[in-house]
């Protein structure tokens, strides 16, 4: 007797899934038959607005209570023999998970997966709403991500994912907060209070980017809805009220190999420091407190040095004589010319 197996028609209800999200926004859809898949299961042709975008995406799709860890929130997809194909692939390749029982399917960069994790054998990634995969966030979420433009998310939405406790949400949220709506105070607030009251690895440091563009610096480039006067008004007063603990949150995210030069992040955390009402009394308690991490310690003492210029001598031999070579050179580099500009 000939069987219809029940893997098949899971296997067929991801197809379709898939399928009704990619062409009820527009896009098309091309299967790729049984005996022709290789690991990939469909080719997808953006659309945008009736008119092609000149990119096709490859998929594998995976479908089924087995591809999914309901305890975890995690999907897999087993990597098998298709590794060497789908780095080597033309075309991007996405992995998709389809979840019959949530009716949700949720997908994944594999290419960059297995760049990332080369020993891996299974590949394994949270569900969240940045990765979903449905009719409704695939024009306004999925194309723009593959495009890399701002997602088509209203400022409630985009707040709210922020907020998220993770991690692609959060980002998600804060890219569109800034780059589609840079001039509503509630983007400014968020990004202050998350800086104020989230622990520092929950903090991307492309926020430190973002609020650099306040006081501004010259290695920032700006596209899109121009920074208007009244907000920069109204973030600088935000700025304003900072004192040593949010300063030394900032300095955290200084990059110890990239330090404060030009083109690091060290560049918009200097920059906004610098524009600090308080600035200068906040760095001169960094600098004398022991129990504050040395590297933070320096950083607070070039930006004081590039600021107060060898009144700031006094403060930093503290921290040369608890041992801080980088102190020592400092001072030895003010009394030779008498100024510091690291990004001369």
């Amino acid at each position: 007797m000939v069987l219809y197996k029940k893997t098949s028609v899971t296997a067929k209800k991801g197809i379709n899934f898939v399928r009704t999200a990619v062409e009820e926004a527009g896009s098309l859809f091309h299967k790729i038959e049984g005996e022709n898949d290789l690991g990939i299961d469909a080719l997808i042709e953006l659309i945008r607005e009736e008119t092609p975008l000149n990119r096709q995406i490859a998929v594998q799709i995976k479908s089924g209570a087995s591809y999914y860890n309901s305890a975890g929130e995690e999907c897999l997809i087993p990597i098998d023999s298709h590794r060497n194909y789908w780095l080597h692939h033309p075309l991007p390749v996405l992995g998709i998970v389809f979840v019959p029982s949530l009716g949700k399917a949720h997908w994944i960069d594999i290419k960059s997966y297995l760049q990332d994790n080369p020993e891996k054998s299974v590949i394994r990634y949270q569900t969240s709403e940045a990765n979903c995969f449905d009719s409704s966030t695939f024009s306004r979420i999925f194309i723009p991500t593959i495009l890399r433009e701002v997602p088509n998310l209203t400022l409630t939405e985009a707040v709210r994912l922020f907020q998220s406790s993770k991690s692609d949400e959060s980002y998600l949220g804060l890219i569109t907060i800034f780059r589609r709506y840079p001039n509503e105070e509630s983007t400014w607030n968020e990004m202050i209070k998350a800086l104020r009251e989230w622990p520092l690895e929950d903090i991307p440091e492309t926020m430190a980017y973002f609020l650099a563009h306040i006081p501004w610096h010259p290695d920032i480039w700006h596209t899109g809805e121009n920074i208007t006067e009244k907000t920069r008004k109204h973030a600088r007063a935000l700025l304003a009220t900072f004192g040593k603990t949010e300063i030394e949150k900032l300095l955290a995210f200084v990059d110890e190999e990239g330090g404060i030069a030009r083109g690091t992040i060290g560049q918009s955390v200097e920059a906004i420091i610098s524009s600090l009402p308080r600035a200068t009394q906040c760095l001169f308690e960094i600098l004398d407190d022991v129990d504050s991490p040395s590297f933070i310690r320096e950083c607070a003492a070039i930006i004081l040095a590039m600021n107060n210029g060898k009144s700031a001598i006094p403060a930093i031999s503290k921290l040369a004589k608890s041992g801080s070579w980088f102190a020592q050179e400092l001072i030895d580099h003010m009394g030779r010319y008498g100024d510091v500009n690291p990004y001369a």
